[in-house]
This record gives C-alpha cells, structure tokens and sequence, in this order.
C-alpha cells in the first residue's frame, strides 16, 4: 500500500544561513516538530540534510516512528569528499537511532535534491551513490535503498545525461511533480484560471515529459518526492485552494491510473509540514508550502487527515 508522508525541515524560524538571534533550530524544536508530524497521522517524512539544525532529525523522527526519506545535501559544487562526508554523517545518525530505540531502521537514503536543476556533475553523483552502497554493510541497524531525487522532467529524452544516475538508483527514484507550477505556467499565458481541484492535465503532462520513461524505460519505481499548492502570494492560491488541492492530491495519488498500462498508487511527500518565512527566492508563494504556518508557534492551516476534507476553491 502506497504512503502518503510530508517533507519537513527545521527552518520555521528563519533561514539556515541567516538564523534570527536566539531563533535557530533545536534539538527541543525538531522534537516538537516531528511529534507534530506524528500527531497528524503521518507515517513518513522526508528531510533534506543532517547538519545546520538537522542532525536532530533522524533520531526525532525515529523517536516518533516515523519512516525516514534520509536526504543529504547536495551543492552544485560540492566536491566528492564533501558528498562523502554528508552520507557518513546520515549513516551515523541512523545507526545510532537505531541502536538508541533498538531496532532495524528501513529508509531511502536521498542524495542530493533536484539534481537536474542544482546541476552537479552526474558522474560525481554516481561514484557517491557508489561509494554510500559501499558503506552499508558497516551498518547493520539499516535496511536502505540509496537513491537521489530530481525533477519530474529528468527522463523526458532517454539521452538524458543524468540517465545513468536514474539507472543507479536502488529499485526507485525521487522525483518532484508540482501541478501548481503546471497552472501557474497557464495563467501566465493566457489567464486560464487555476482549478486546486483538478490536476488531470498536469499529472498527464508530468507522466508524458519524464515518469513514463522514469517507470517503463528505466524500471524504477518513482516515490513523488513533493507536491503541494501554496496558500498565498499569488493567483490561485488561498488556504482553502490549499485545502481543496490536498484533498485532490490524496486521492490522486492513492488510487491506479492507466498510462500504458496500470500504474499504482505513489509513494508521495507533500511539500511542505511547516511554512518557511525566509524562502522567498523563487516567488512570493515561496513561504507559503506548509500545512501549518511558521514561526515559534506554528498553527494548522488546512484539515488534513486520512480522509481529508474538501472545501470549493474560492
């Protein structure tokens, strides 16, 4: 049975780079968050780093019984030890968790995040992907296919130079599909008007221009690493369209569709548990992903449990 899990990190403050004075994350916050997490009924979360506030993360995540997508940063220019050193922090704070709460961990370790668009080399990628499957036998407490995550587009040609990167990949791959974006491009266009609560074209569009060949050419399973609606900042957006859209998602995701065949309900990362103030760089929506706000003391924003509830947009 296909999860349906939230992507999170400690950022609800303020930036990694940036913390407002006495605002960082804390051991004590990302506890407070991932038991949050917990609380809702999520069962998998998905981070992005295991240092500037998320070394905590494994070991509050695992606390709360929460499956982990183990991400590890990755820059366009990182060297290949730099990479190598993220996966063996990553590694240790799993084996430790495991070891602290006395059982087997079974994650996806992710490396890197939407490489097609960070554009590191593919080739350095493939030898730390190589290097991490290398380095899991010296970890017995884990059970973790290594994998990275890109783009929904990154197979749209099978010439692609990050093909061999998709083909590395232990069984699946992490691929980011945002129906919003797909509206946003409409609008910008021609002013169709955005509709939360149908996203039947952009998920075809997302299936025609890169999961088809992810899936029947590559043979690897794709876990929808984001998708989400913002709730402000721009045409489209409010918090009941975010409440109508993740409603839409839920079910989107959880049931079969026919694209050449049956494909079956996706493993899927909502983007985001917790609004991000300072992610203002791609938009003014930037800040606006989280089913609660930011903040020192966040609040829920949507209804969203197994059956969420669907409001008409407005």
């Amino acid at each position: 049975m296909a999860f349906f899990g939230v992507c999170y990190s400690p950022y609800r403050i303020g930036s990694p780079d940036t913390w407002p004075n006495g605002h960082q994350p804390t051991e004590q916050t990302v506890d407070a968050d991932m038991a949050t997490i917990a609380k809702c009924g999520f069962t998998h979360v998905r981070t992005y780093g295991v240092d500037k506030g998320n070394q905590w993360n494994v070991d509050k995540a695992t606390q709360n019984n929460l499956t982990l997508g183990l991400g590890v940063w990755v820059g366009a220019n990182d060297s290949l030890d730099t990479i190598k050193a993220q996966i063996n922090m990553a590694l240790t704070q799993a084996q430790s968790a495991a070891k602290k709460y006395t059982r087997t961990l079974t994650l996806d370790l992710v490396v890197g995040n939407e490489l097609d668009l960070v554009k590191p080399q593919p080739a350095r990628i493939r030898e730390a992907m190589q290097y991490a499957k290398n380095e899991l036998p010296r970890y017995p407490g884990l059970r973790a296919r290594v994998t990275t995550c890109f783009t929904g587009a990154v197979l749209e040609h099978t010439g692609s130079q990050w093909a061999g990167v998709v083909f590395d990949c232990q069984e699946v791959v992490y691929l980011t599909v945002y129906p919003w974006y797909g509206q946003k491009y409409n609008y910008d266009h021609d002013r169709t008007p955005f509709n939360p609560g149908n996203i039947d074209k952009q998920m075809q569009y997302s299936w025609d221009h890169g999961l088809r060949n992810t899936i029947n050419w590559a043979k690897k399973k794709v876990v929808i690493a984001e998708i989400g609606w913002p709730s402000a900042g721009y045409a489209g957006t409010s918090i009941p369209n975010e409440q109508t859209n993740y409603g839409v998602t839920r079910k989107w995701v959880s049931i079969s569709h026919q694209y050449n065949g049956t494909i079956p309900p996706f493993d899927t990362y909502w983007f985001e548990m917790f609004d991000e103030s300072w992610k203002t760089a791609e938009g003014p929506w930037g800040p606006h992903w989280g089913l609660y706000t930011g903040g020192d003391n966040p609040q829920r924003k949507i209804q969203f449990a197994e059956e969420a509830v669907v409001r008409e947009p407005v």
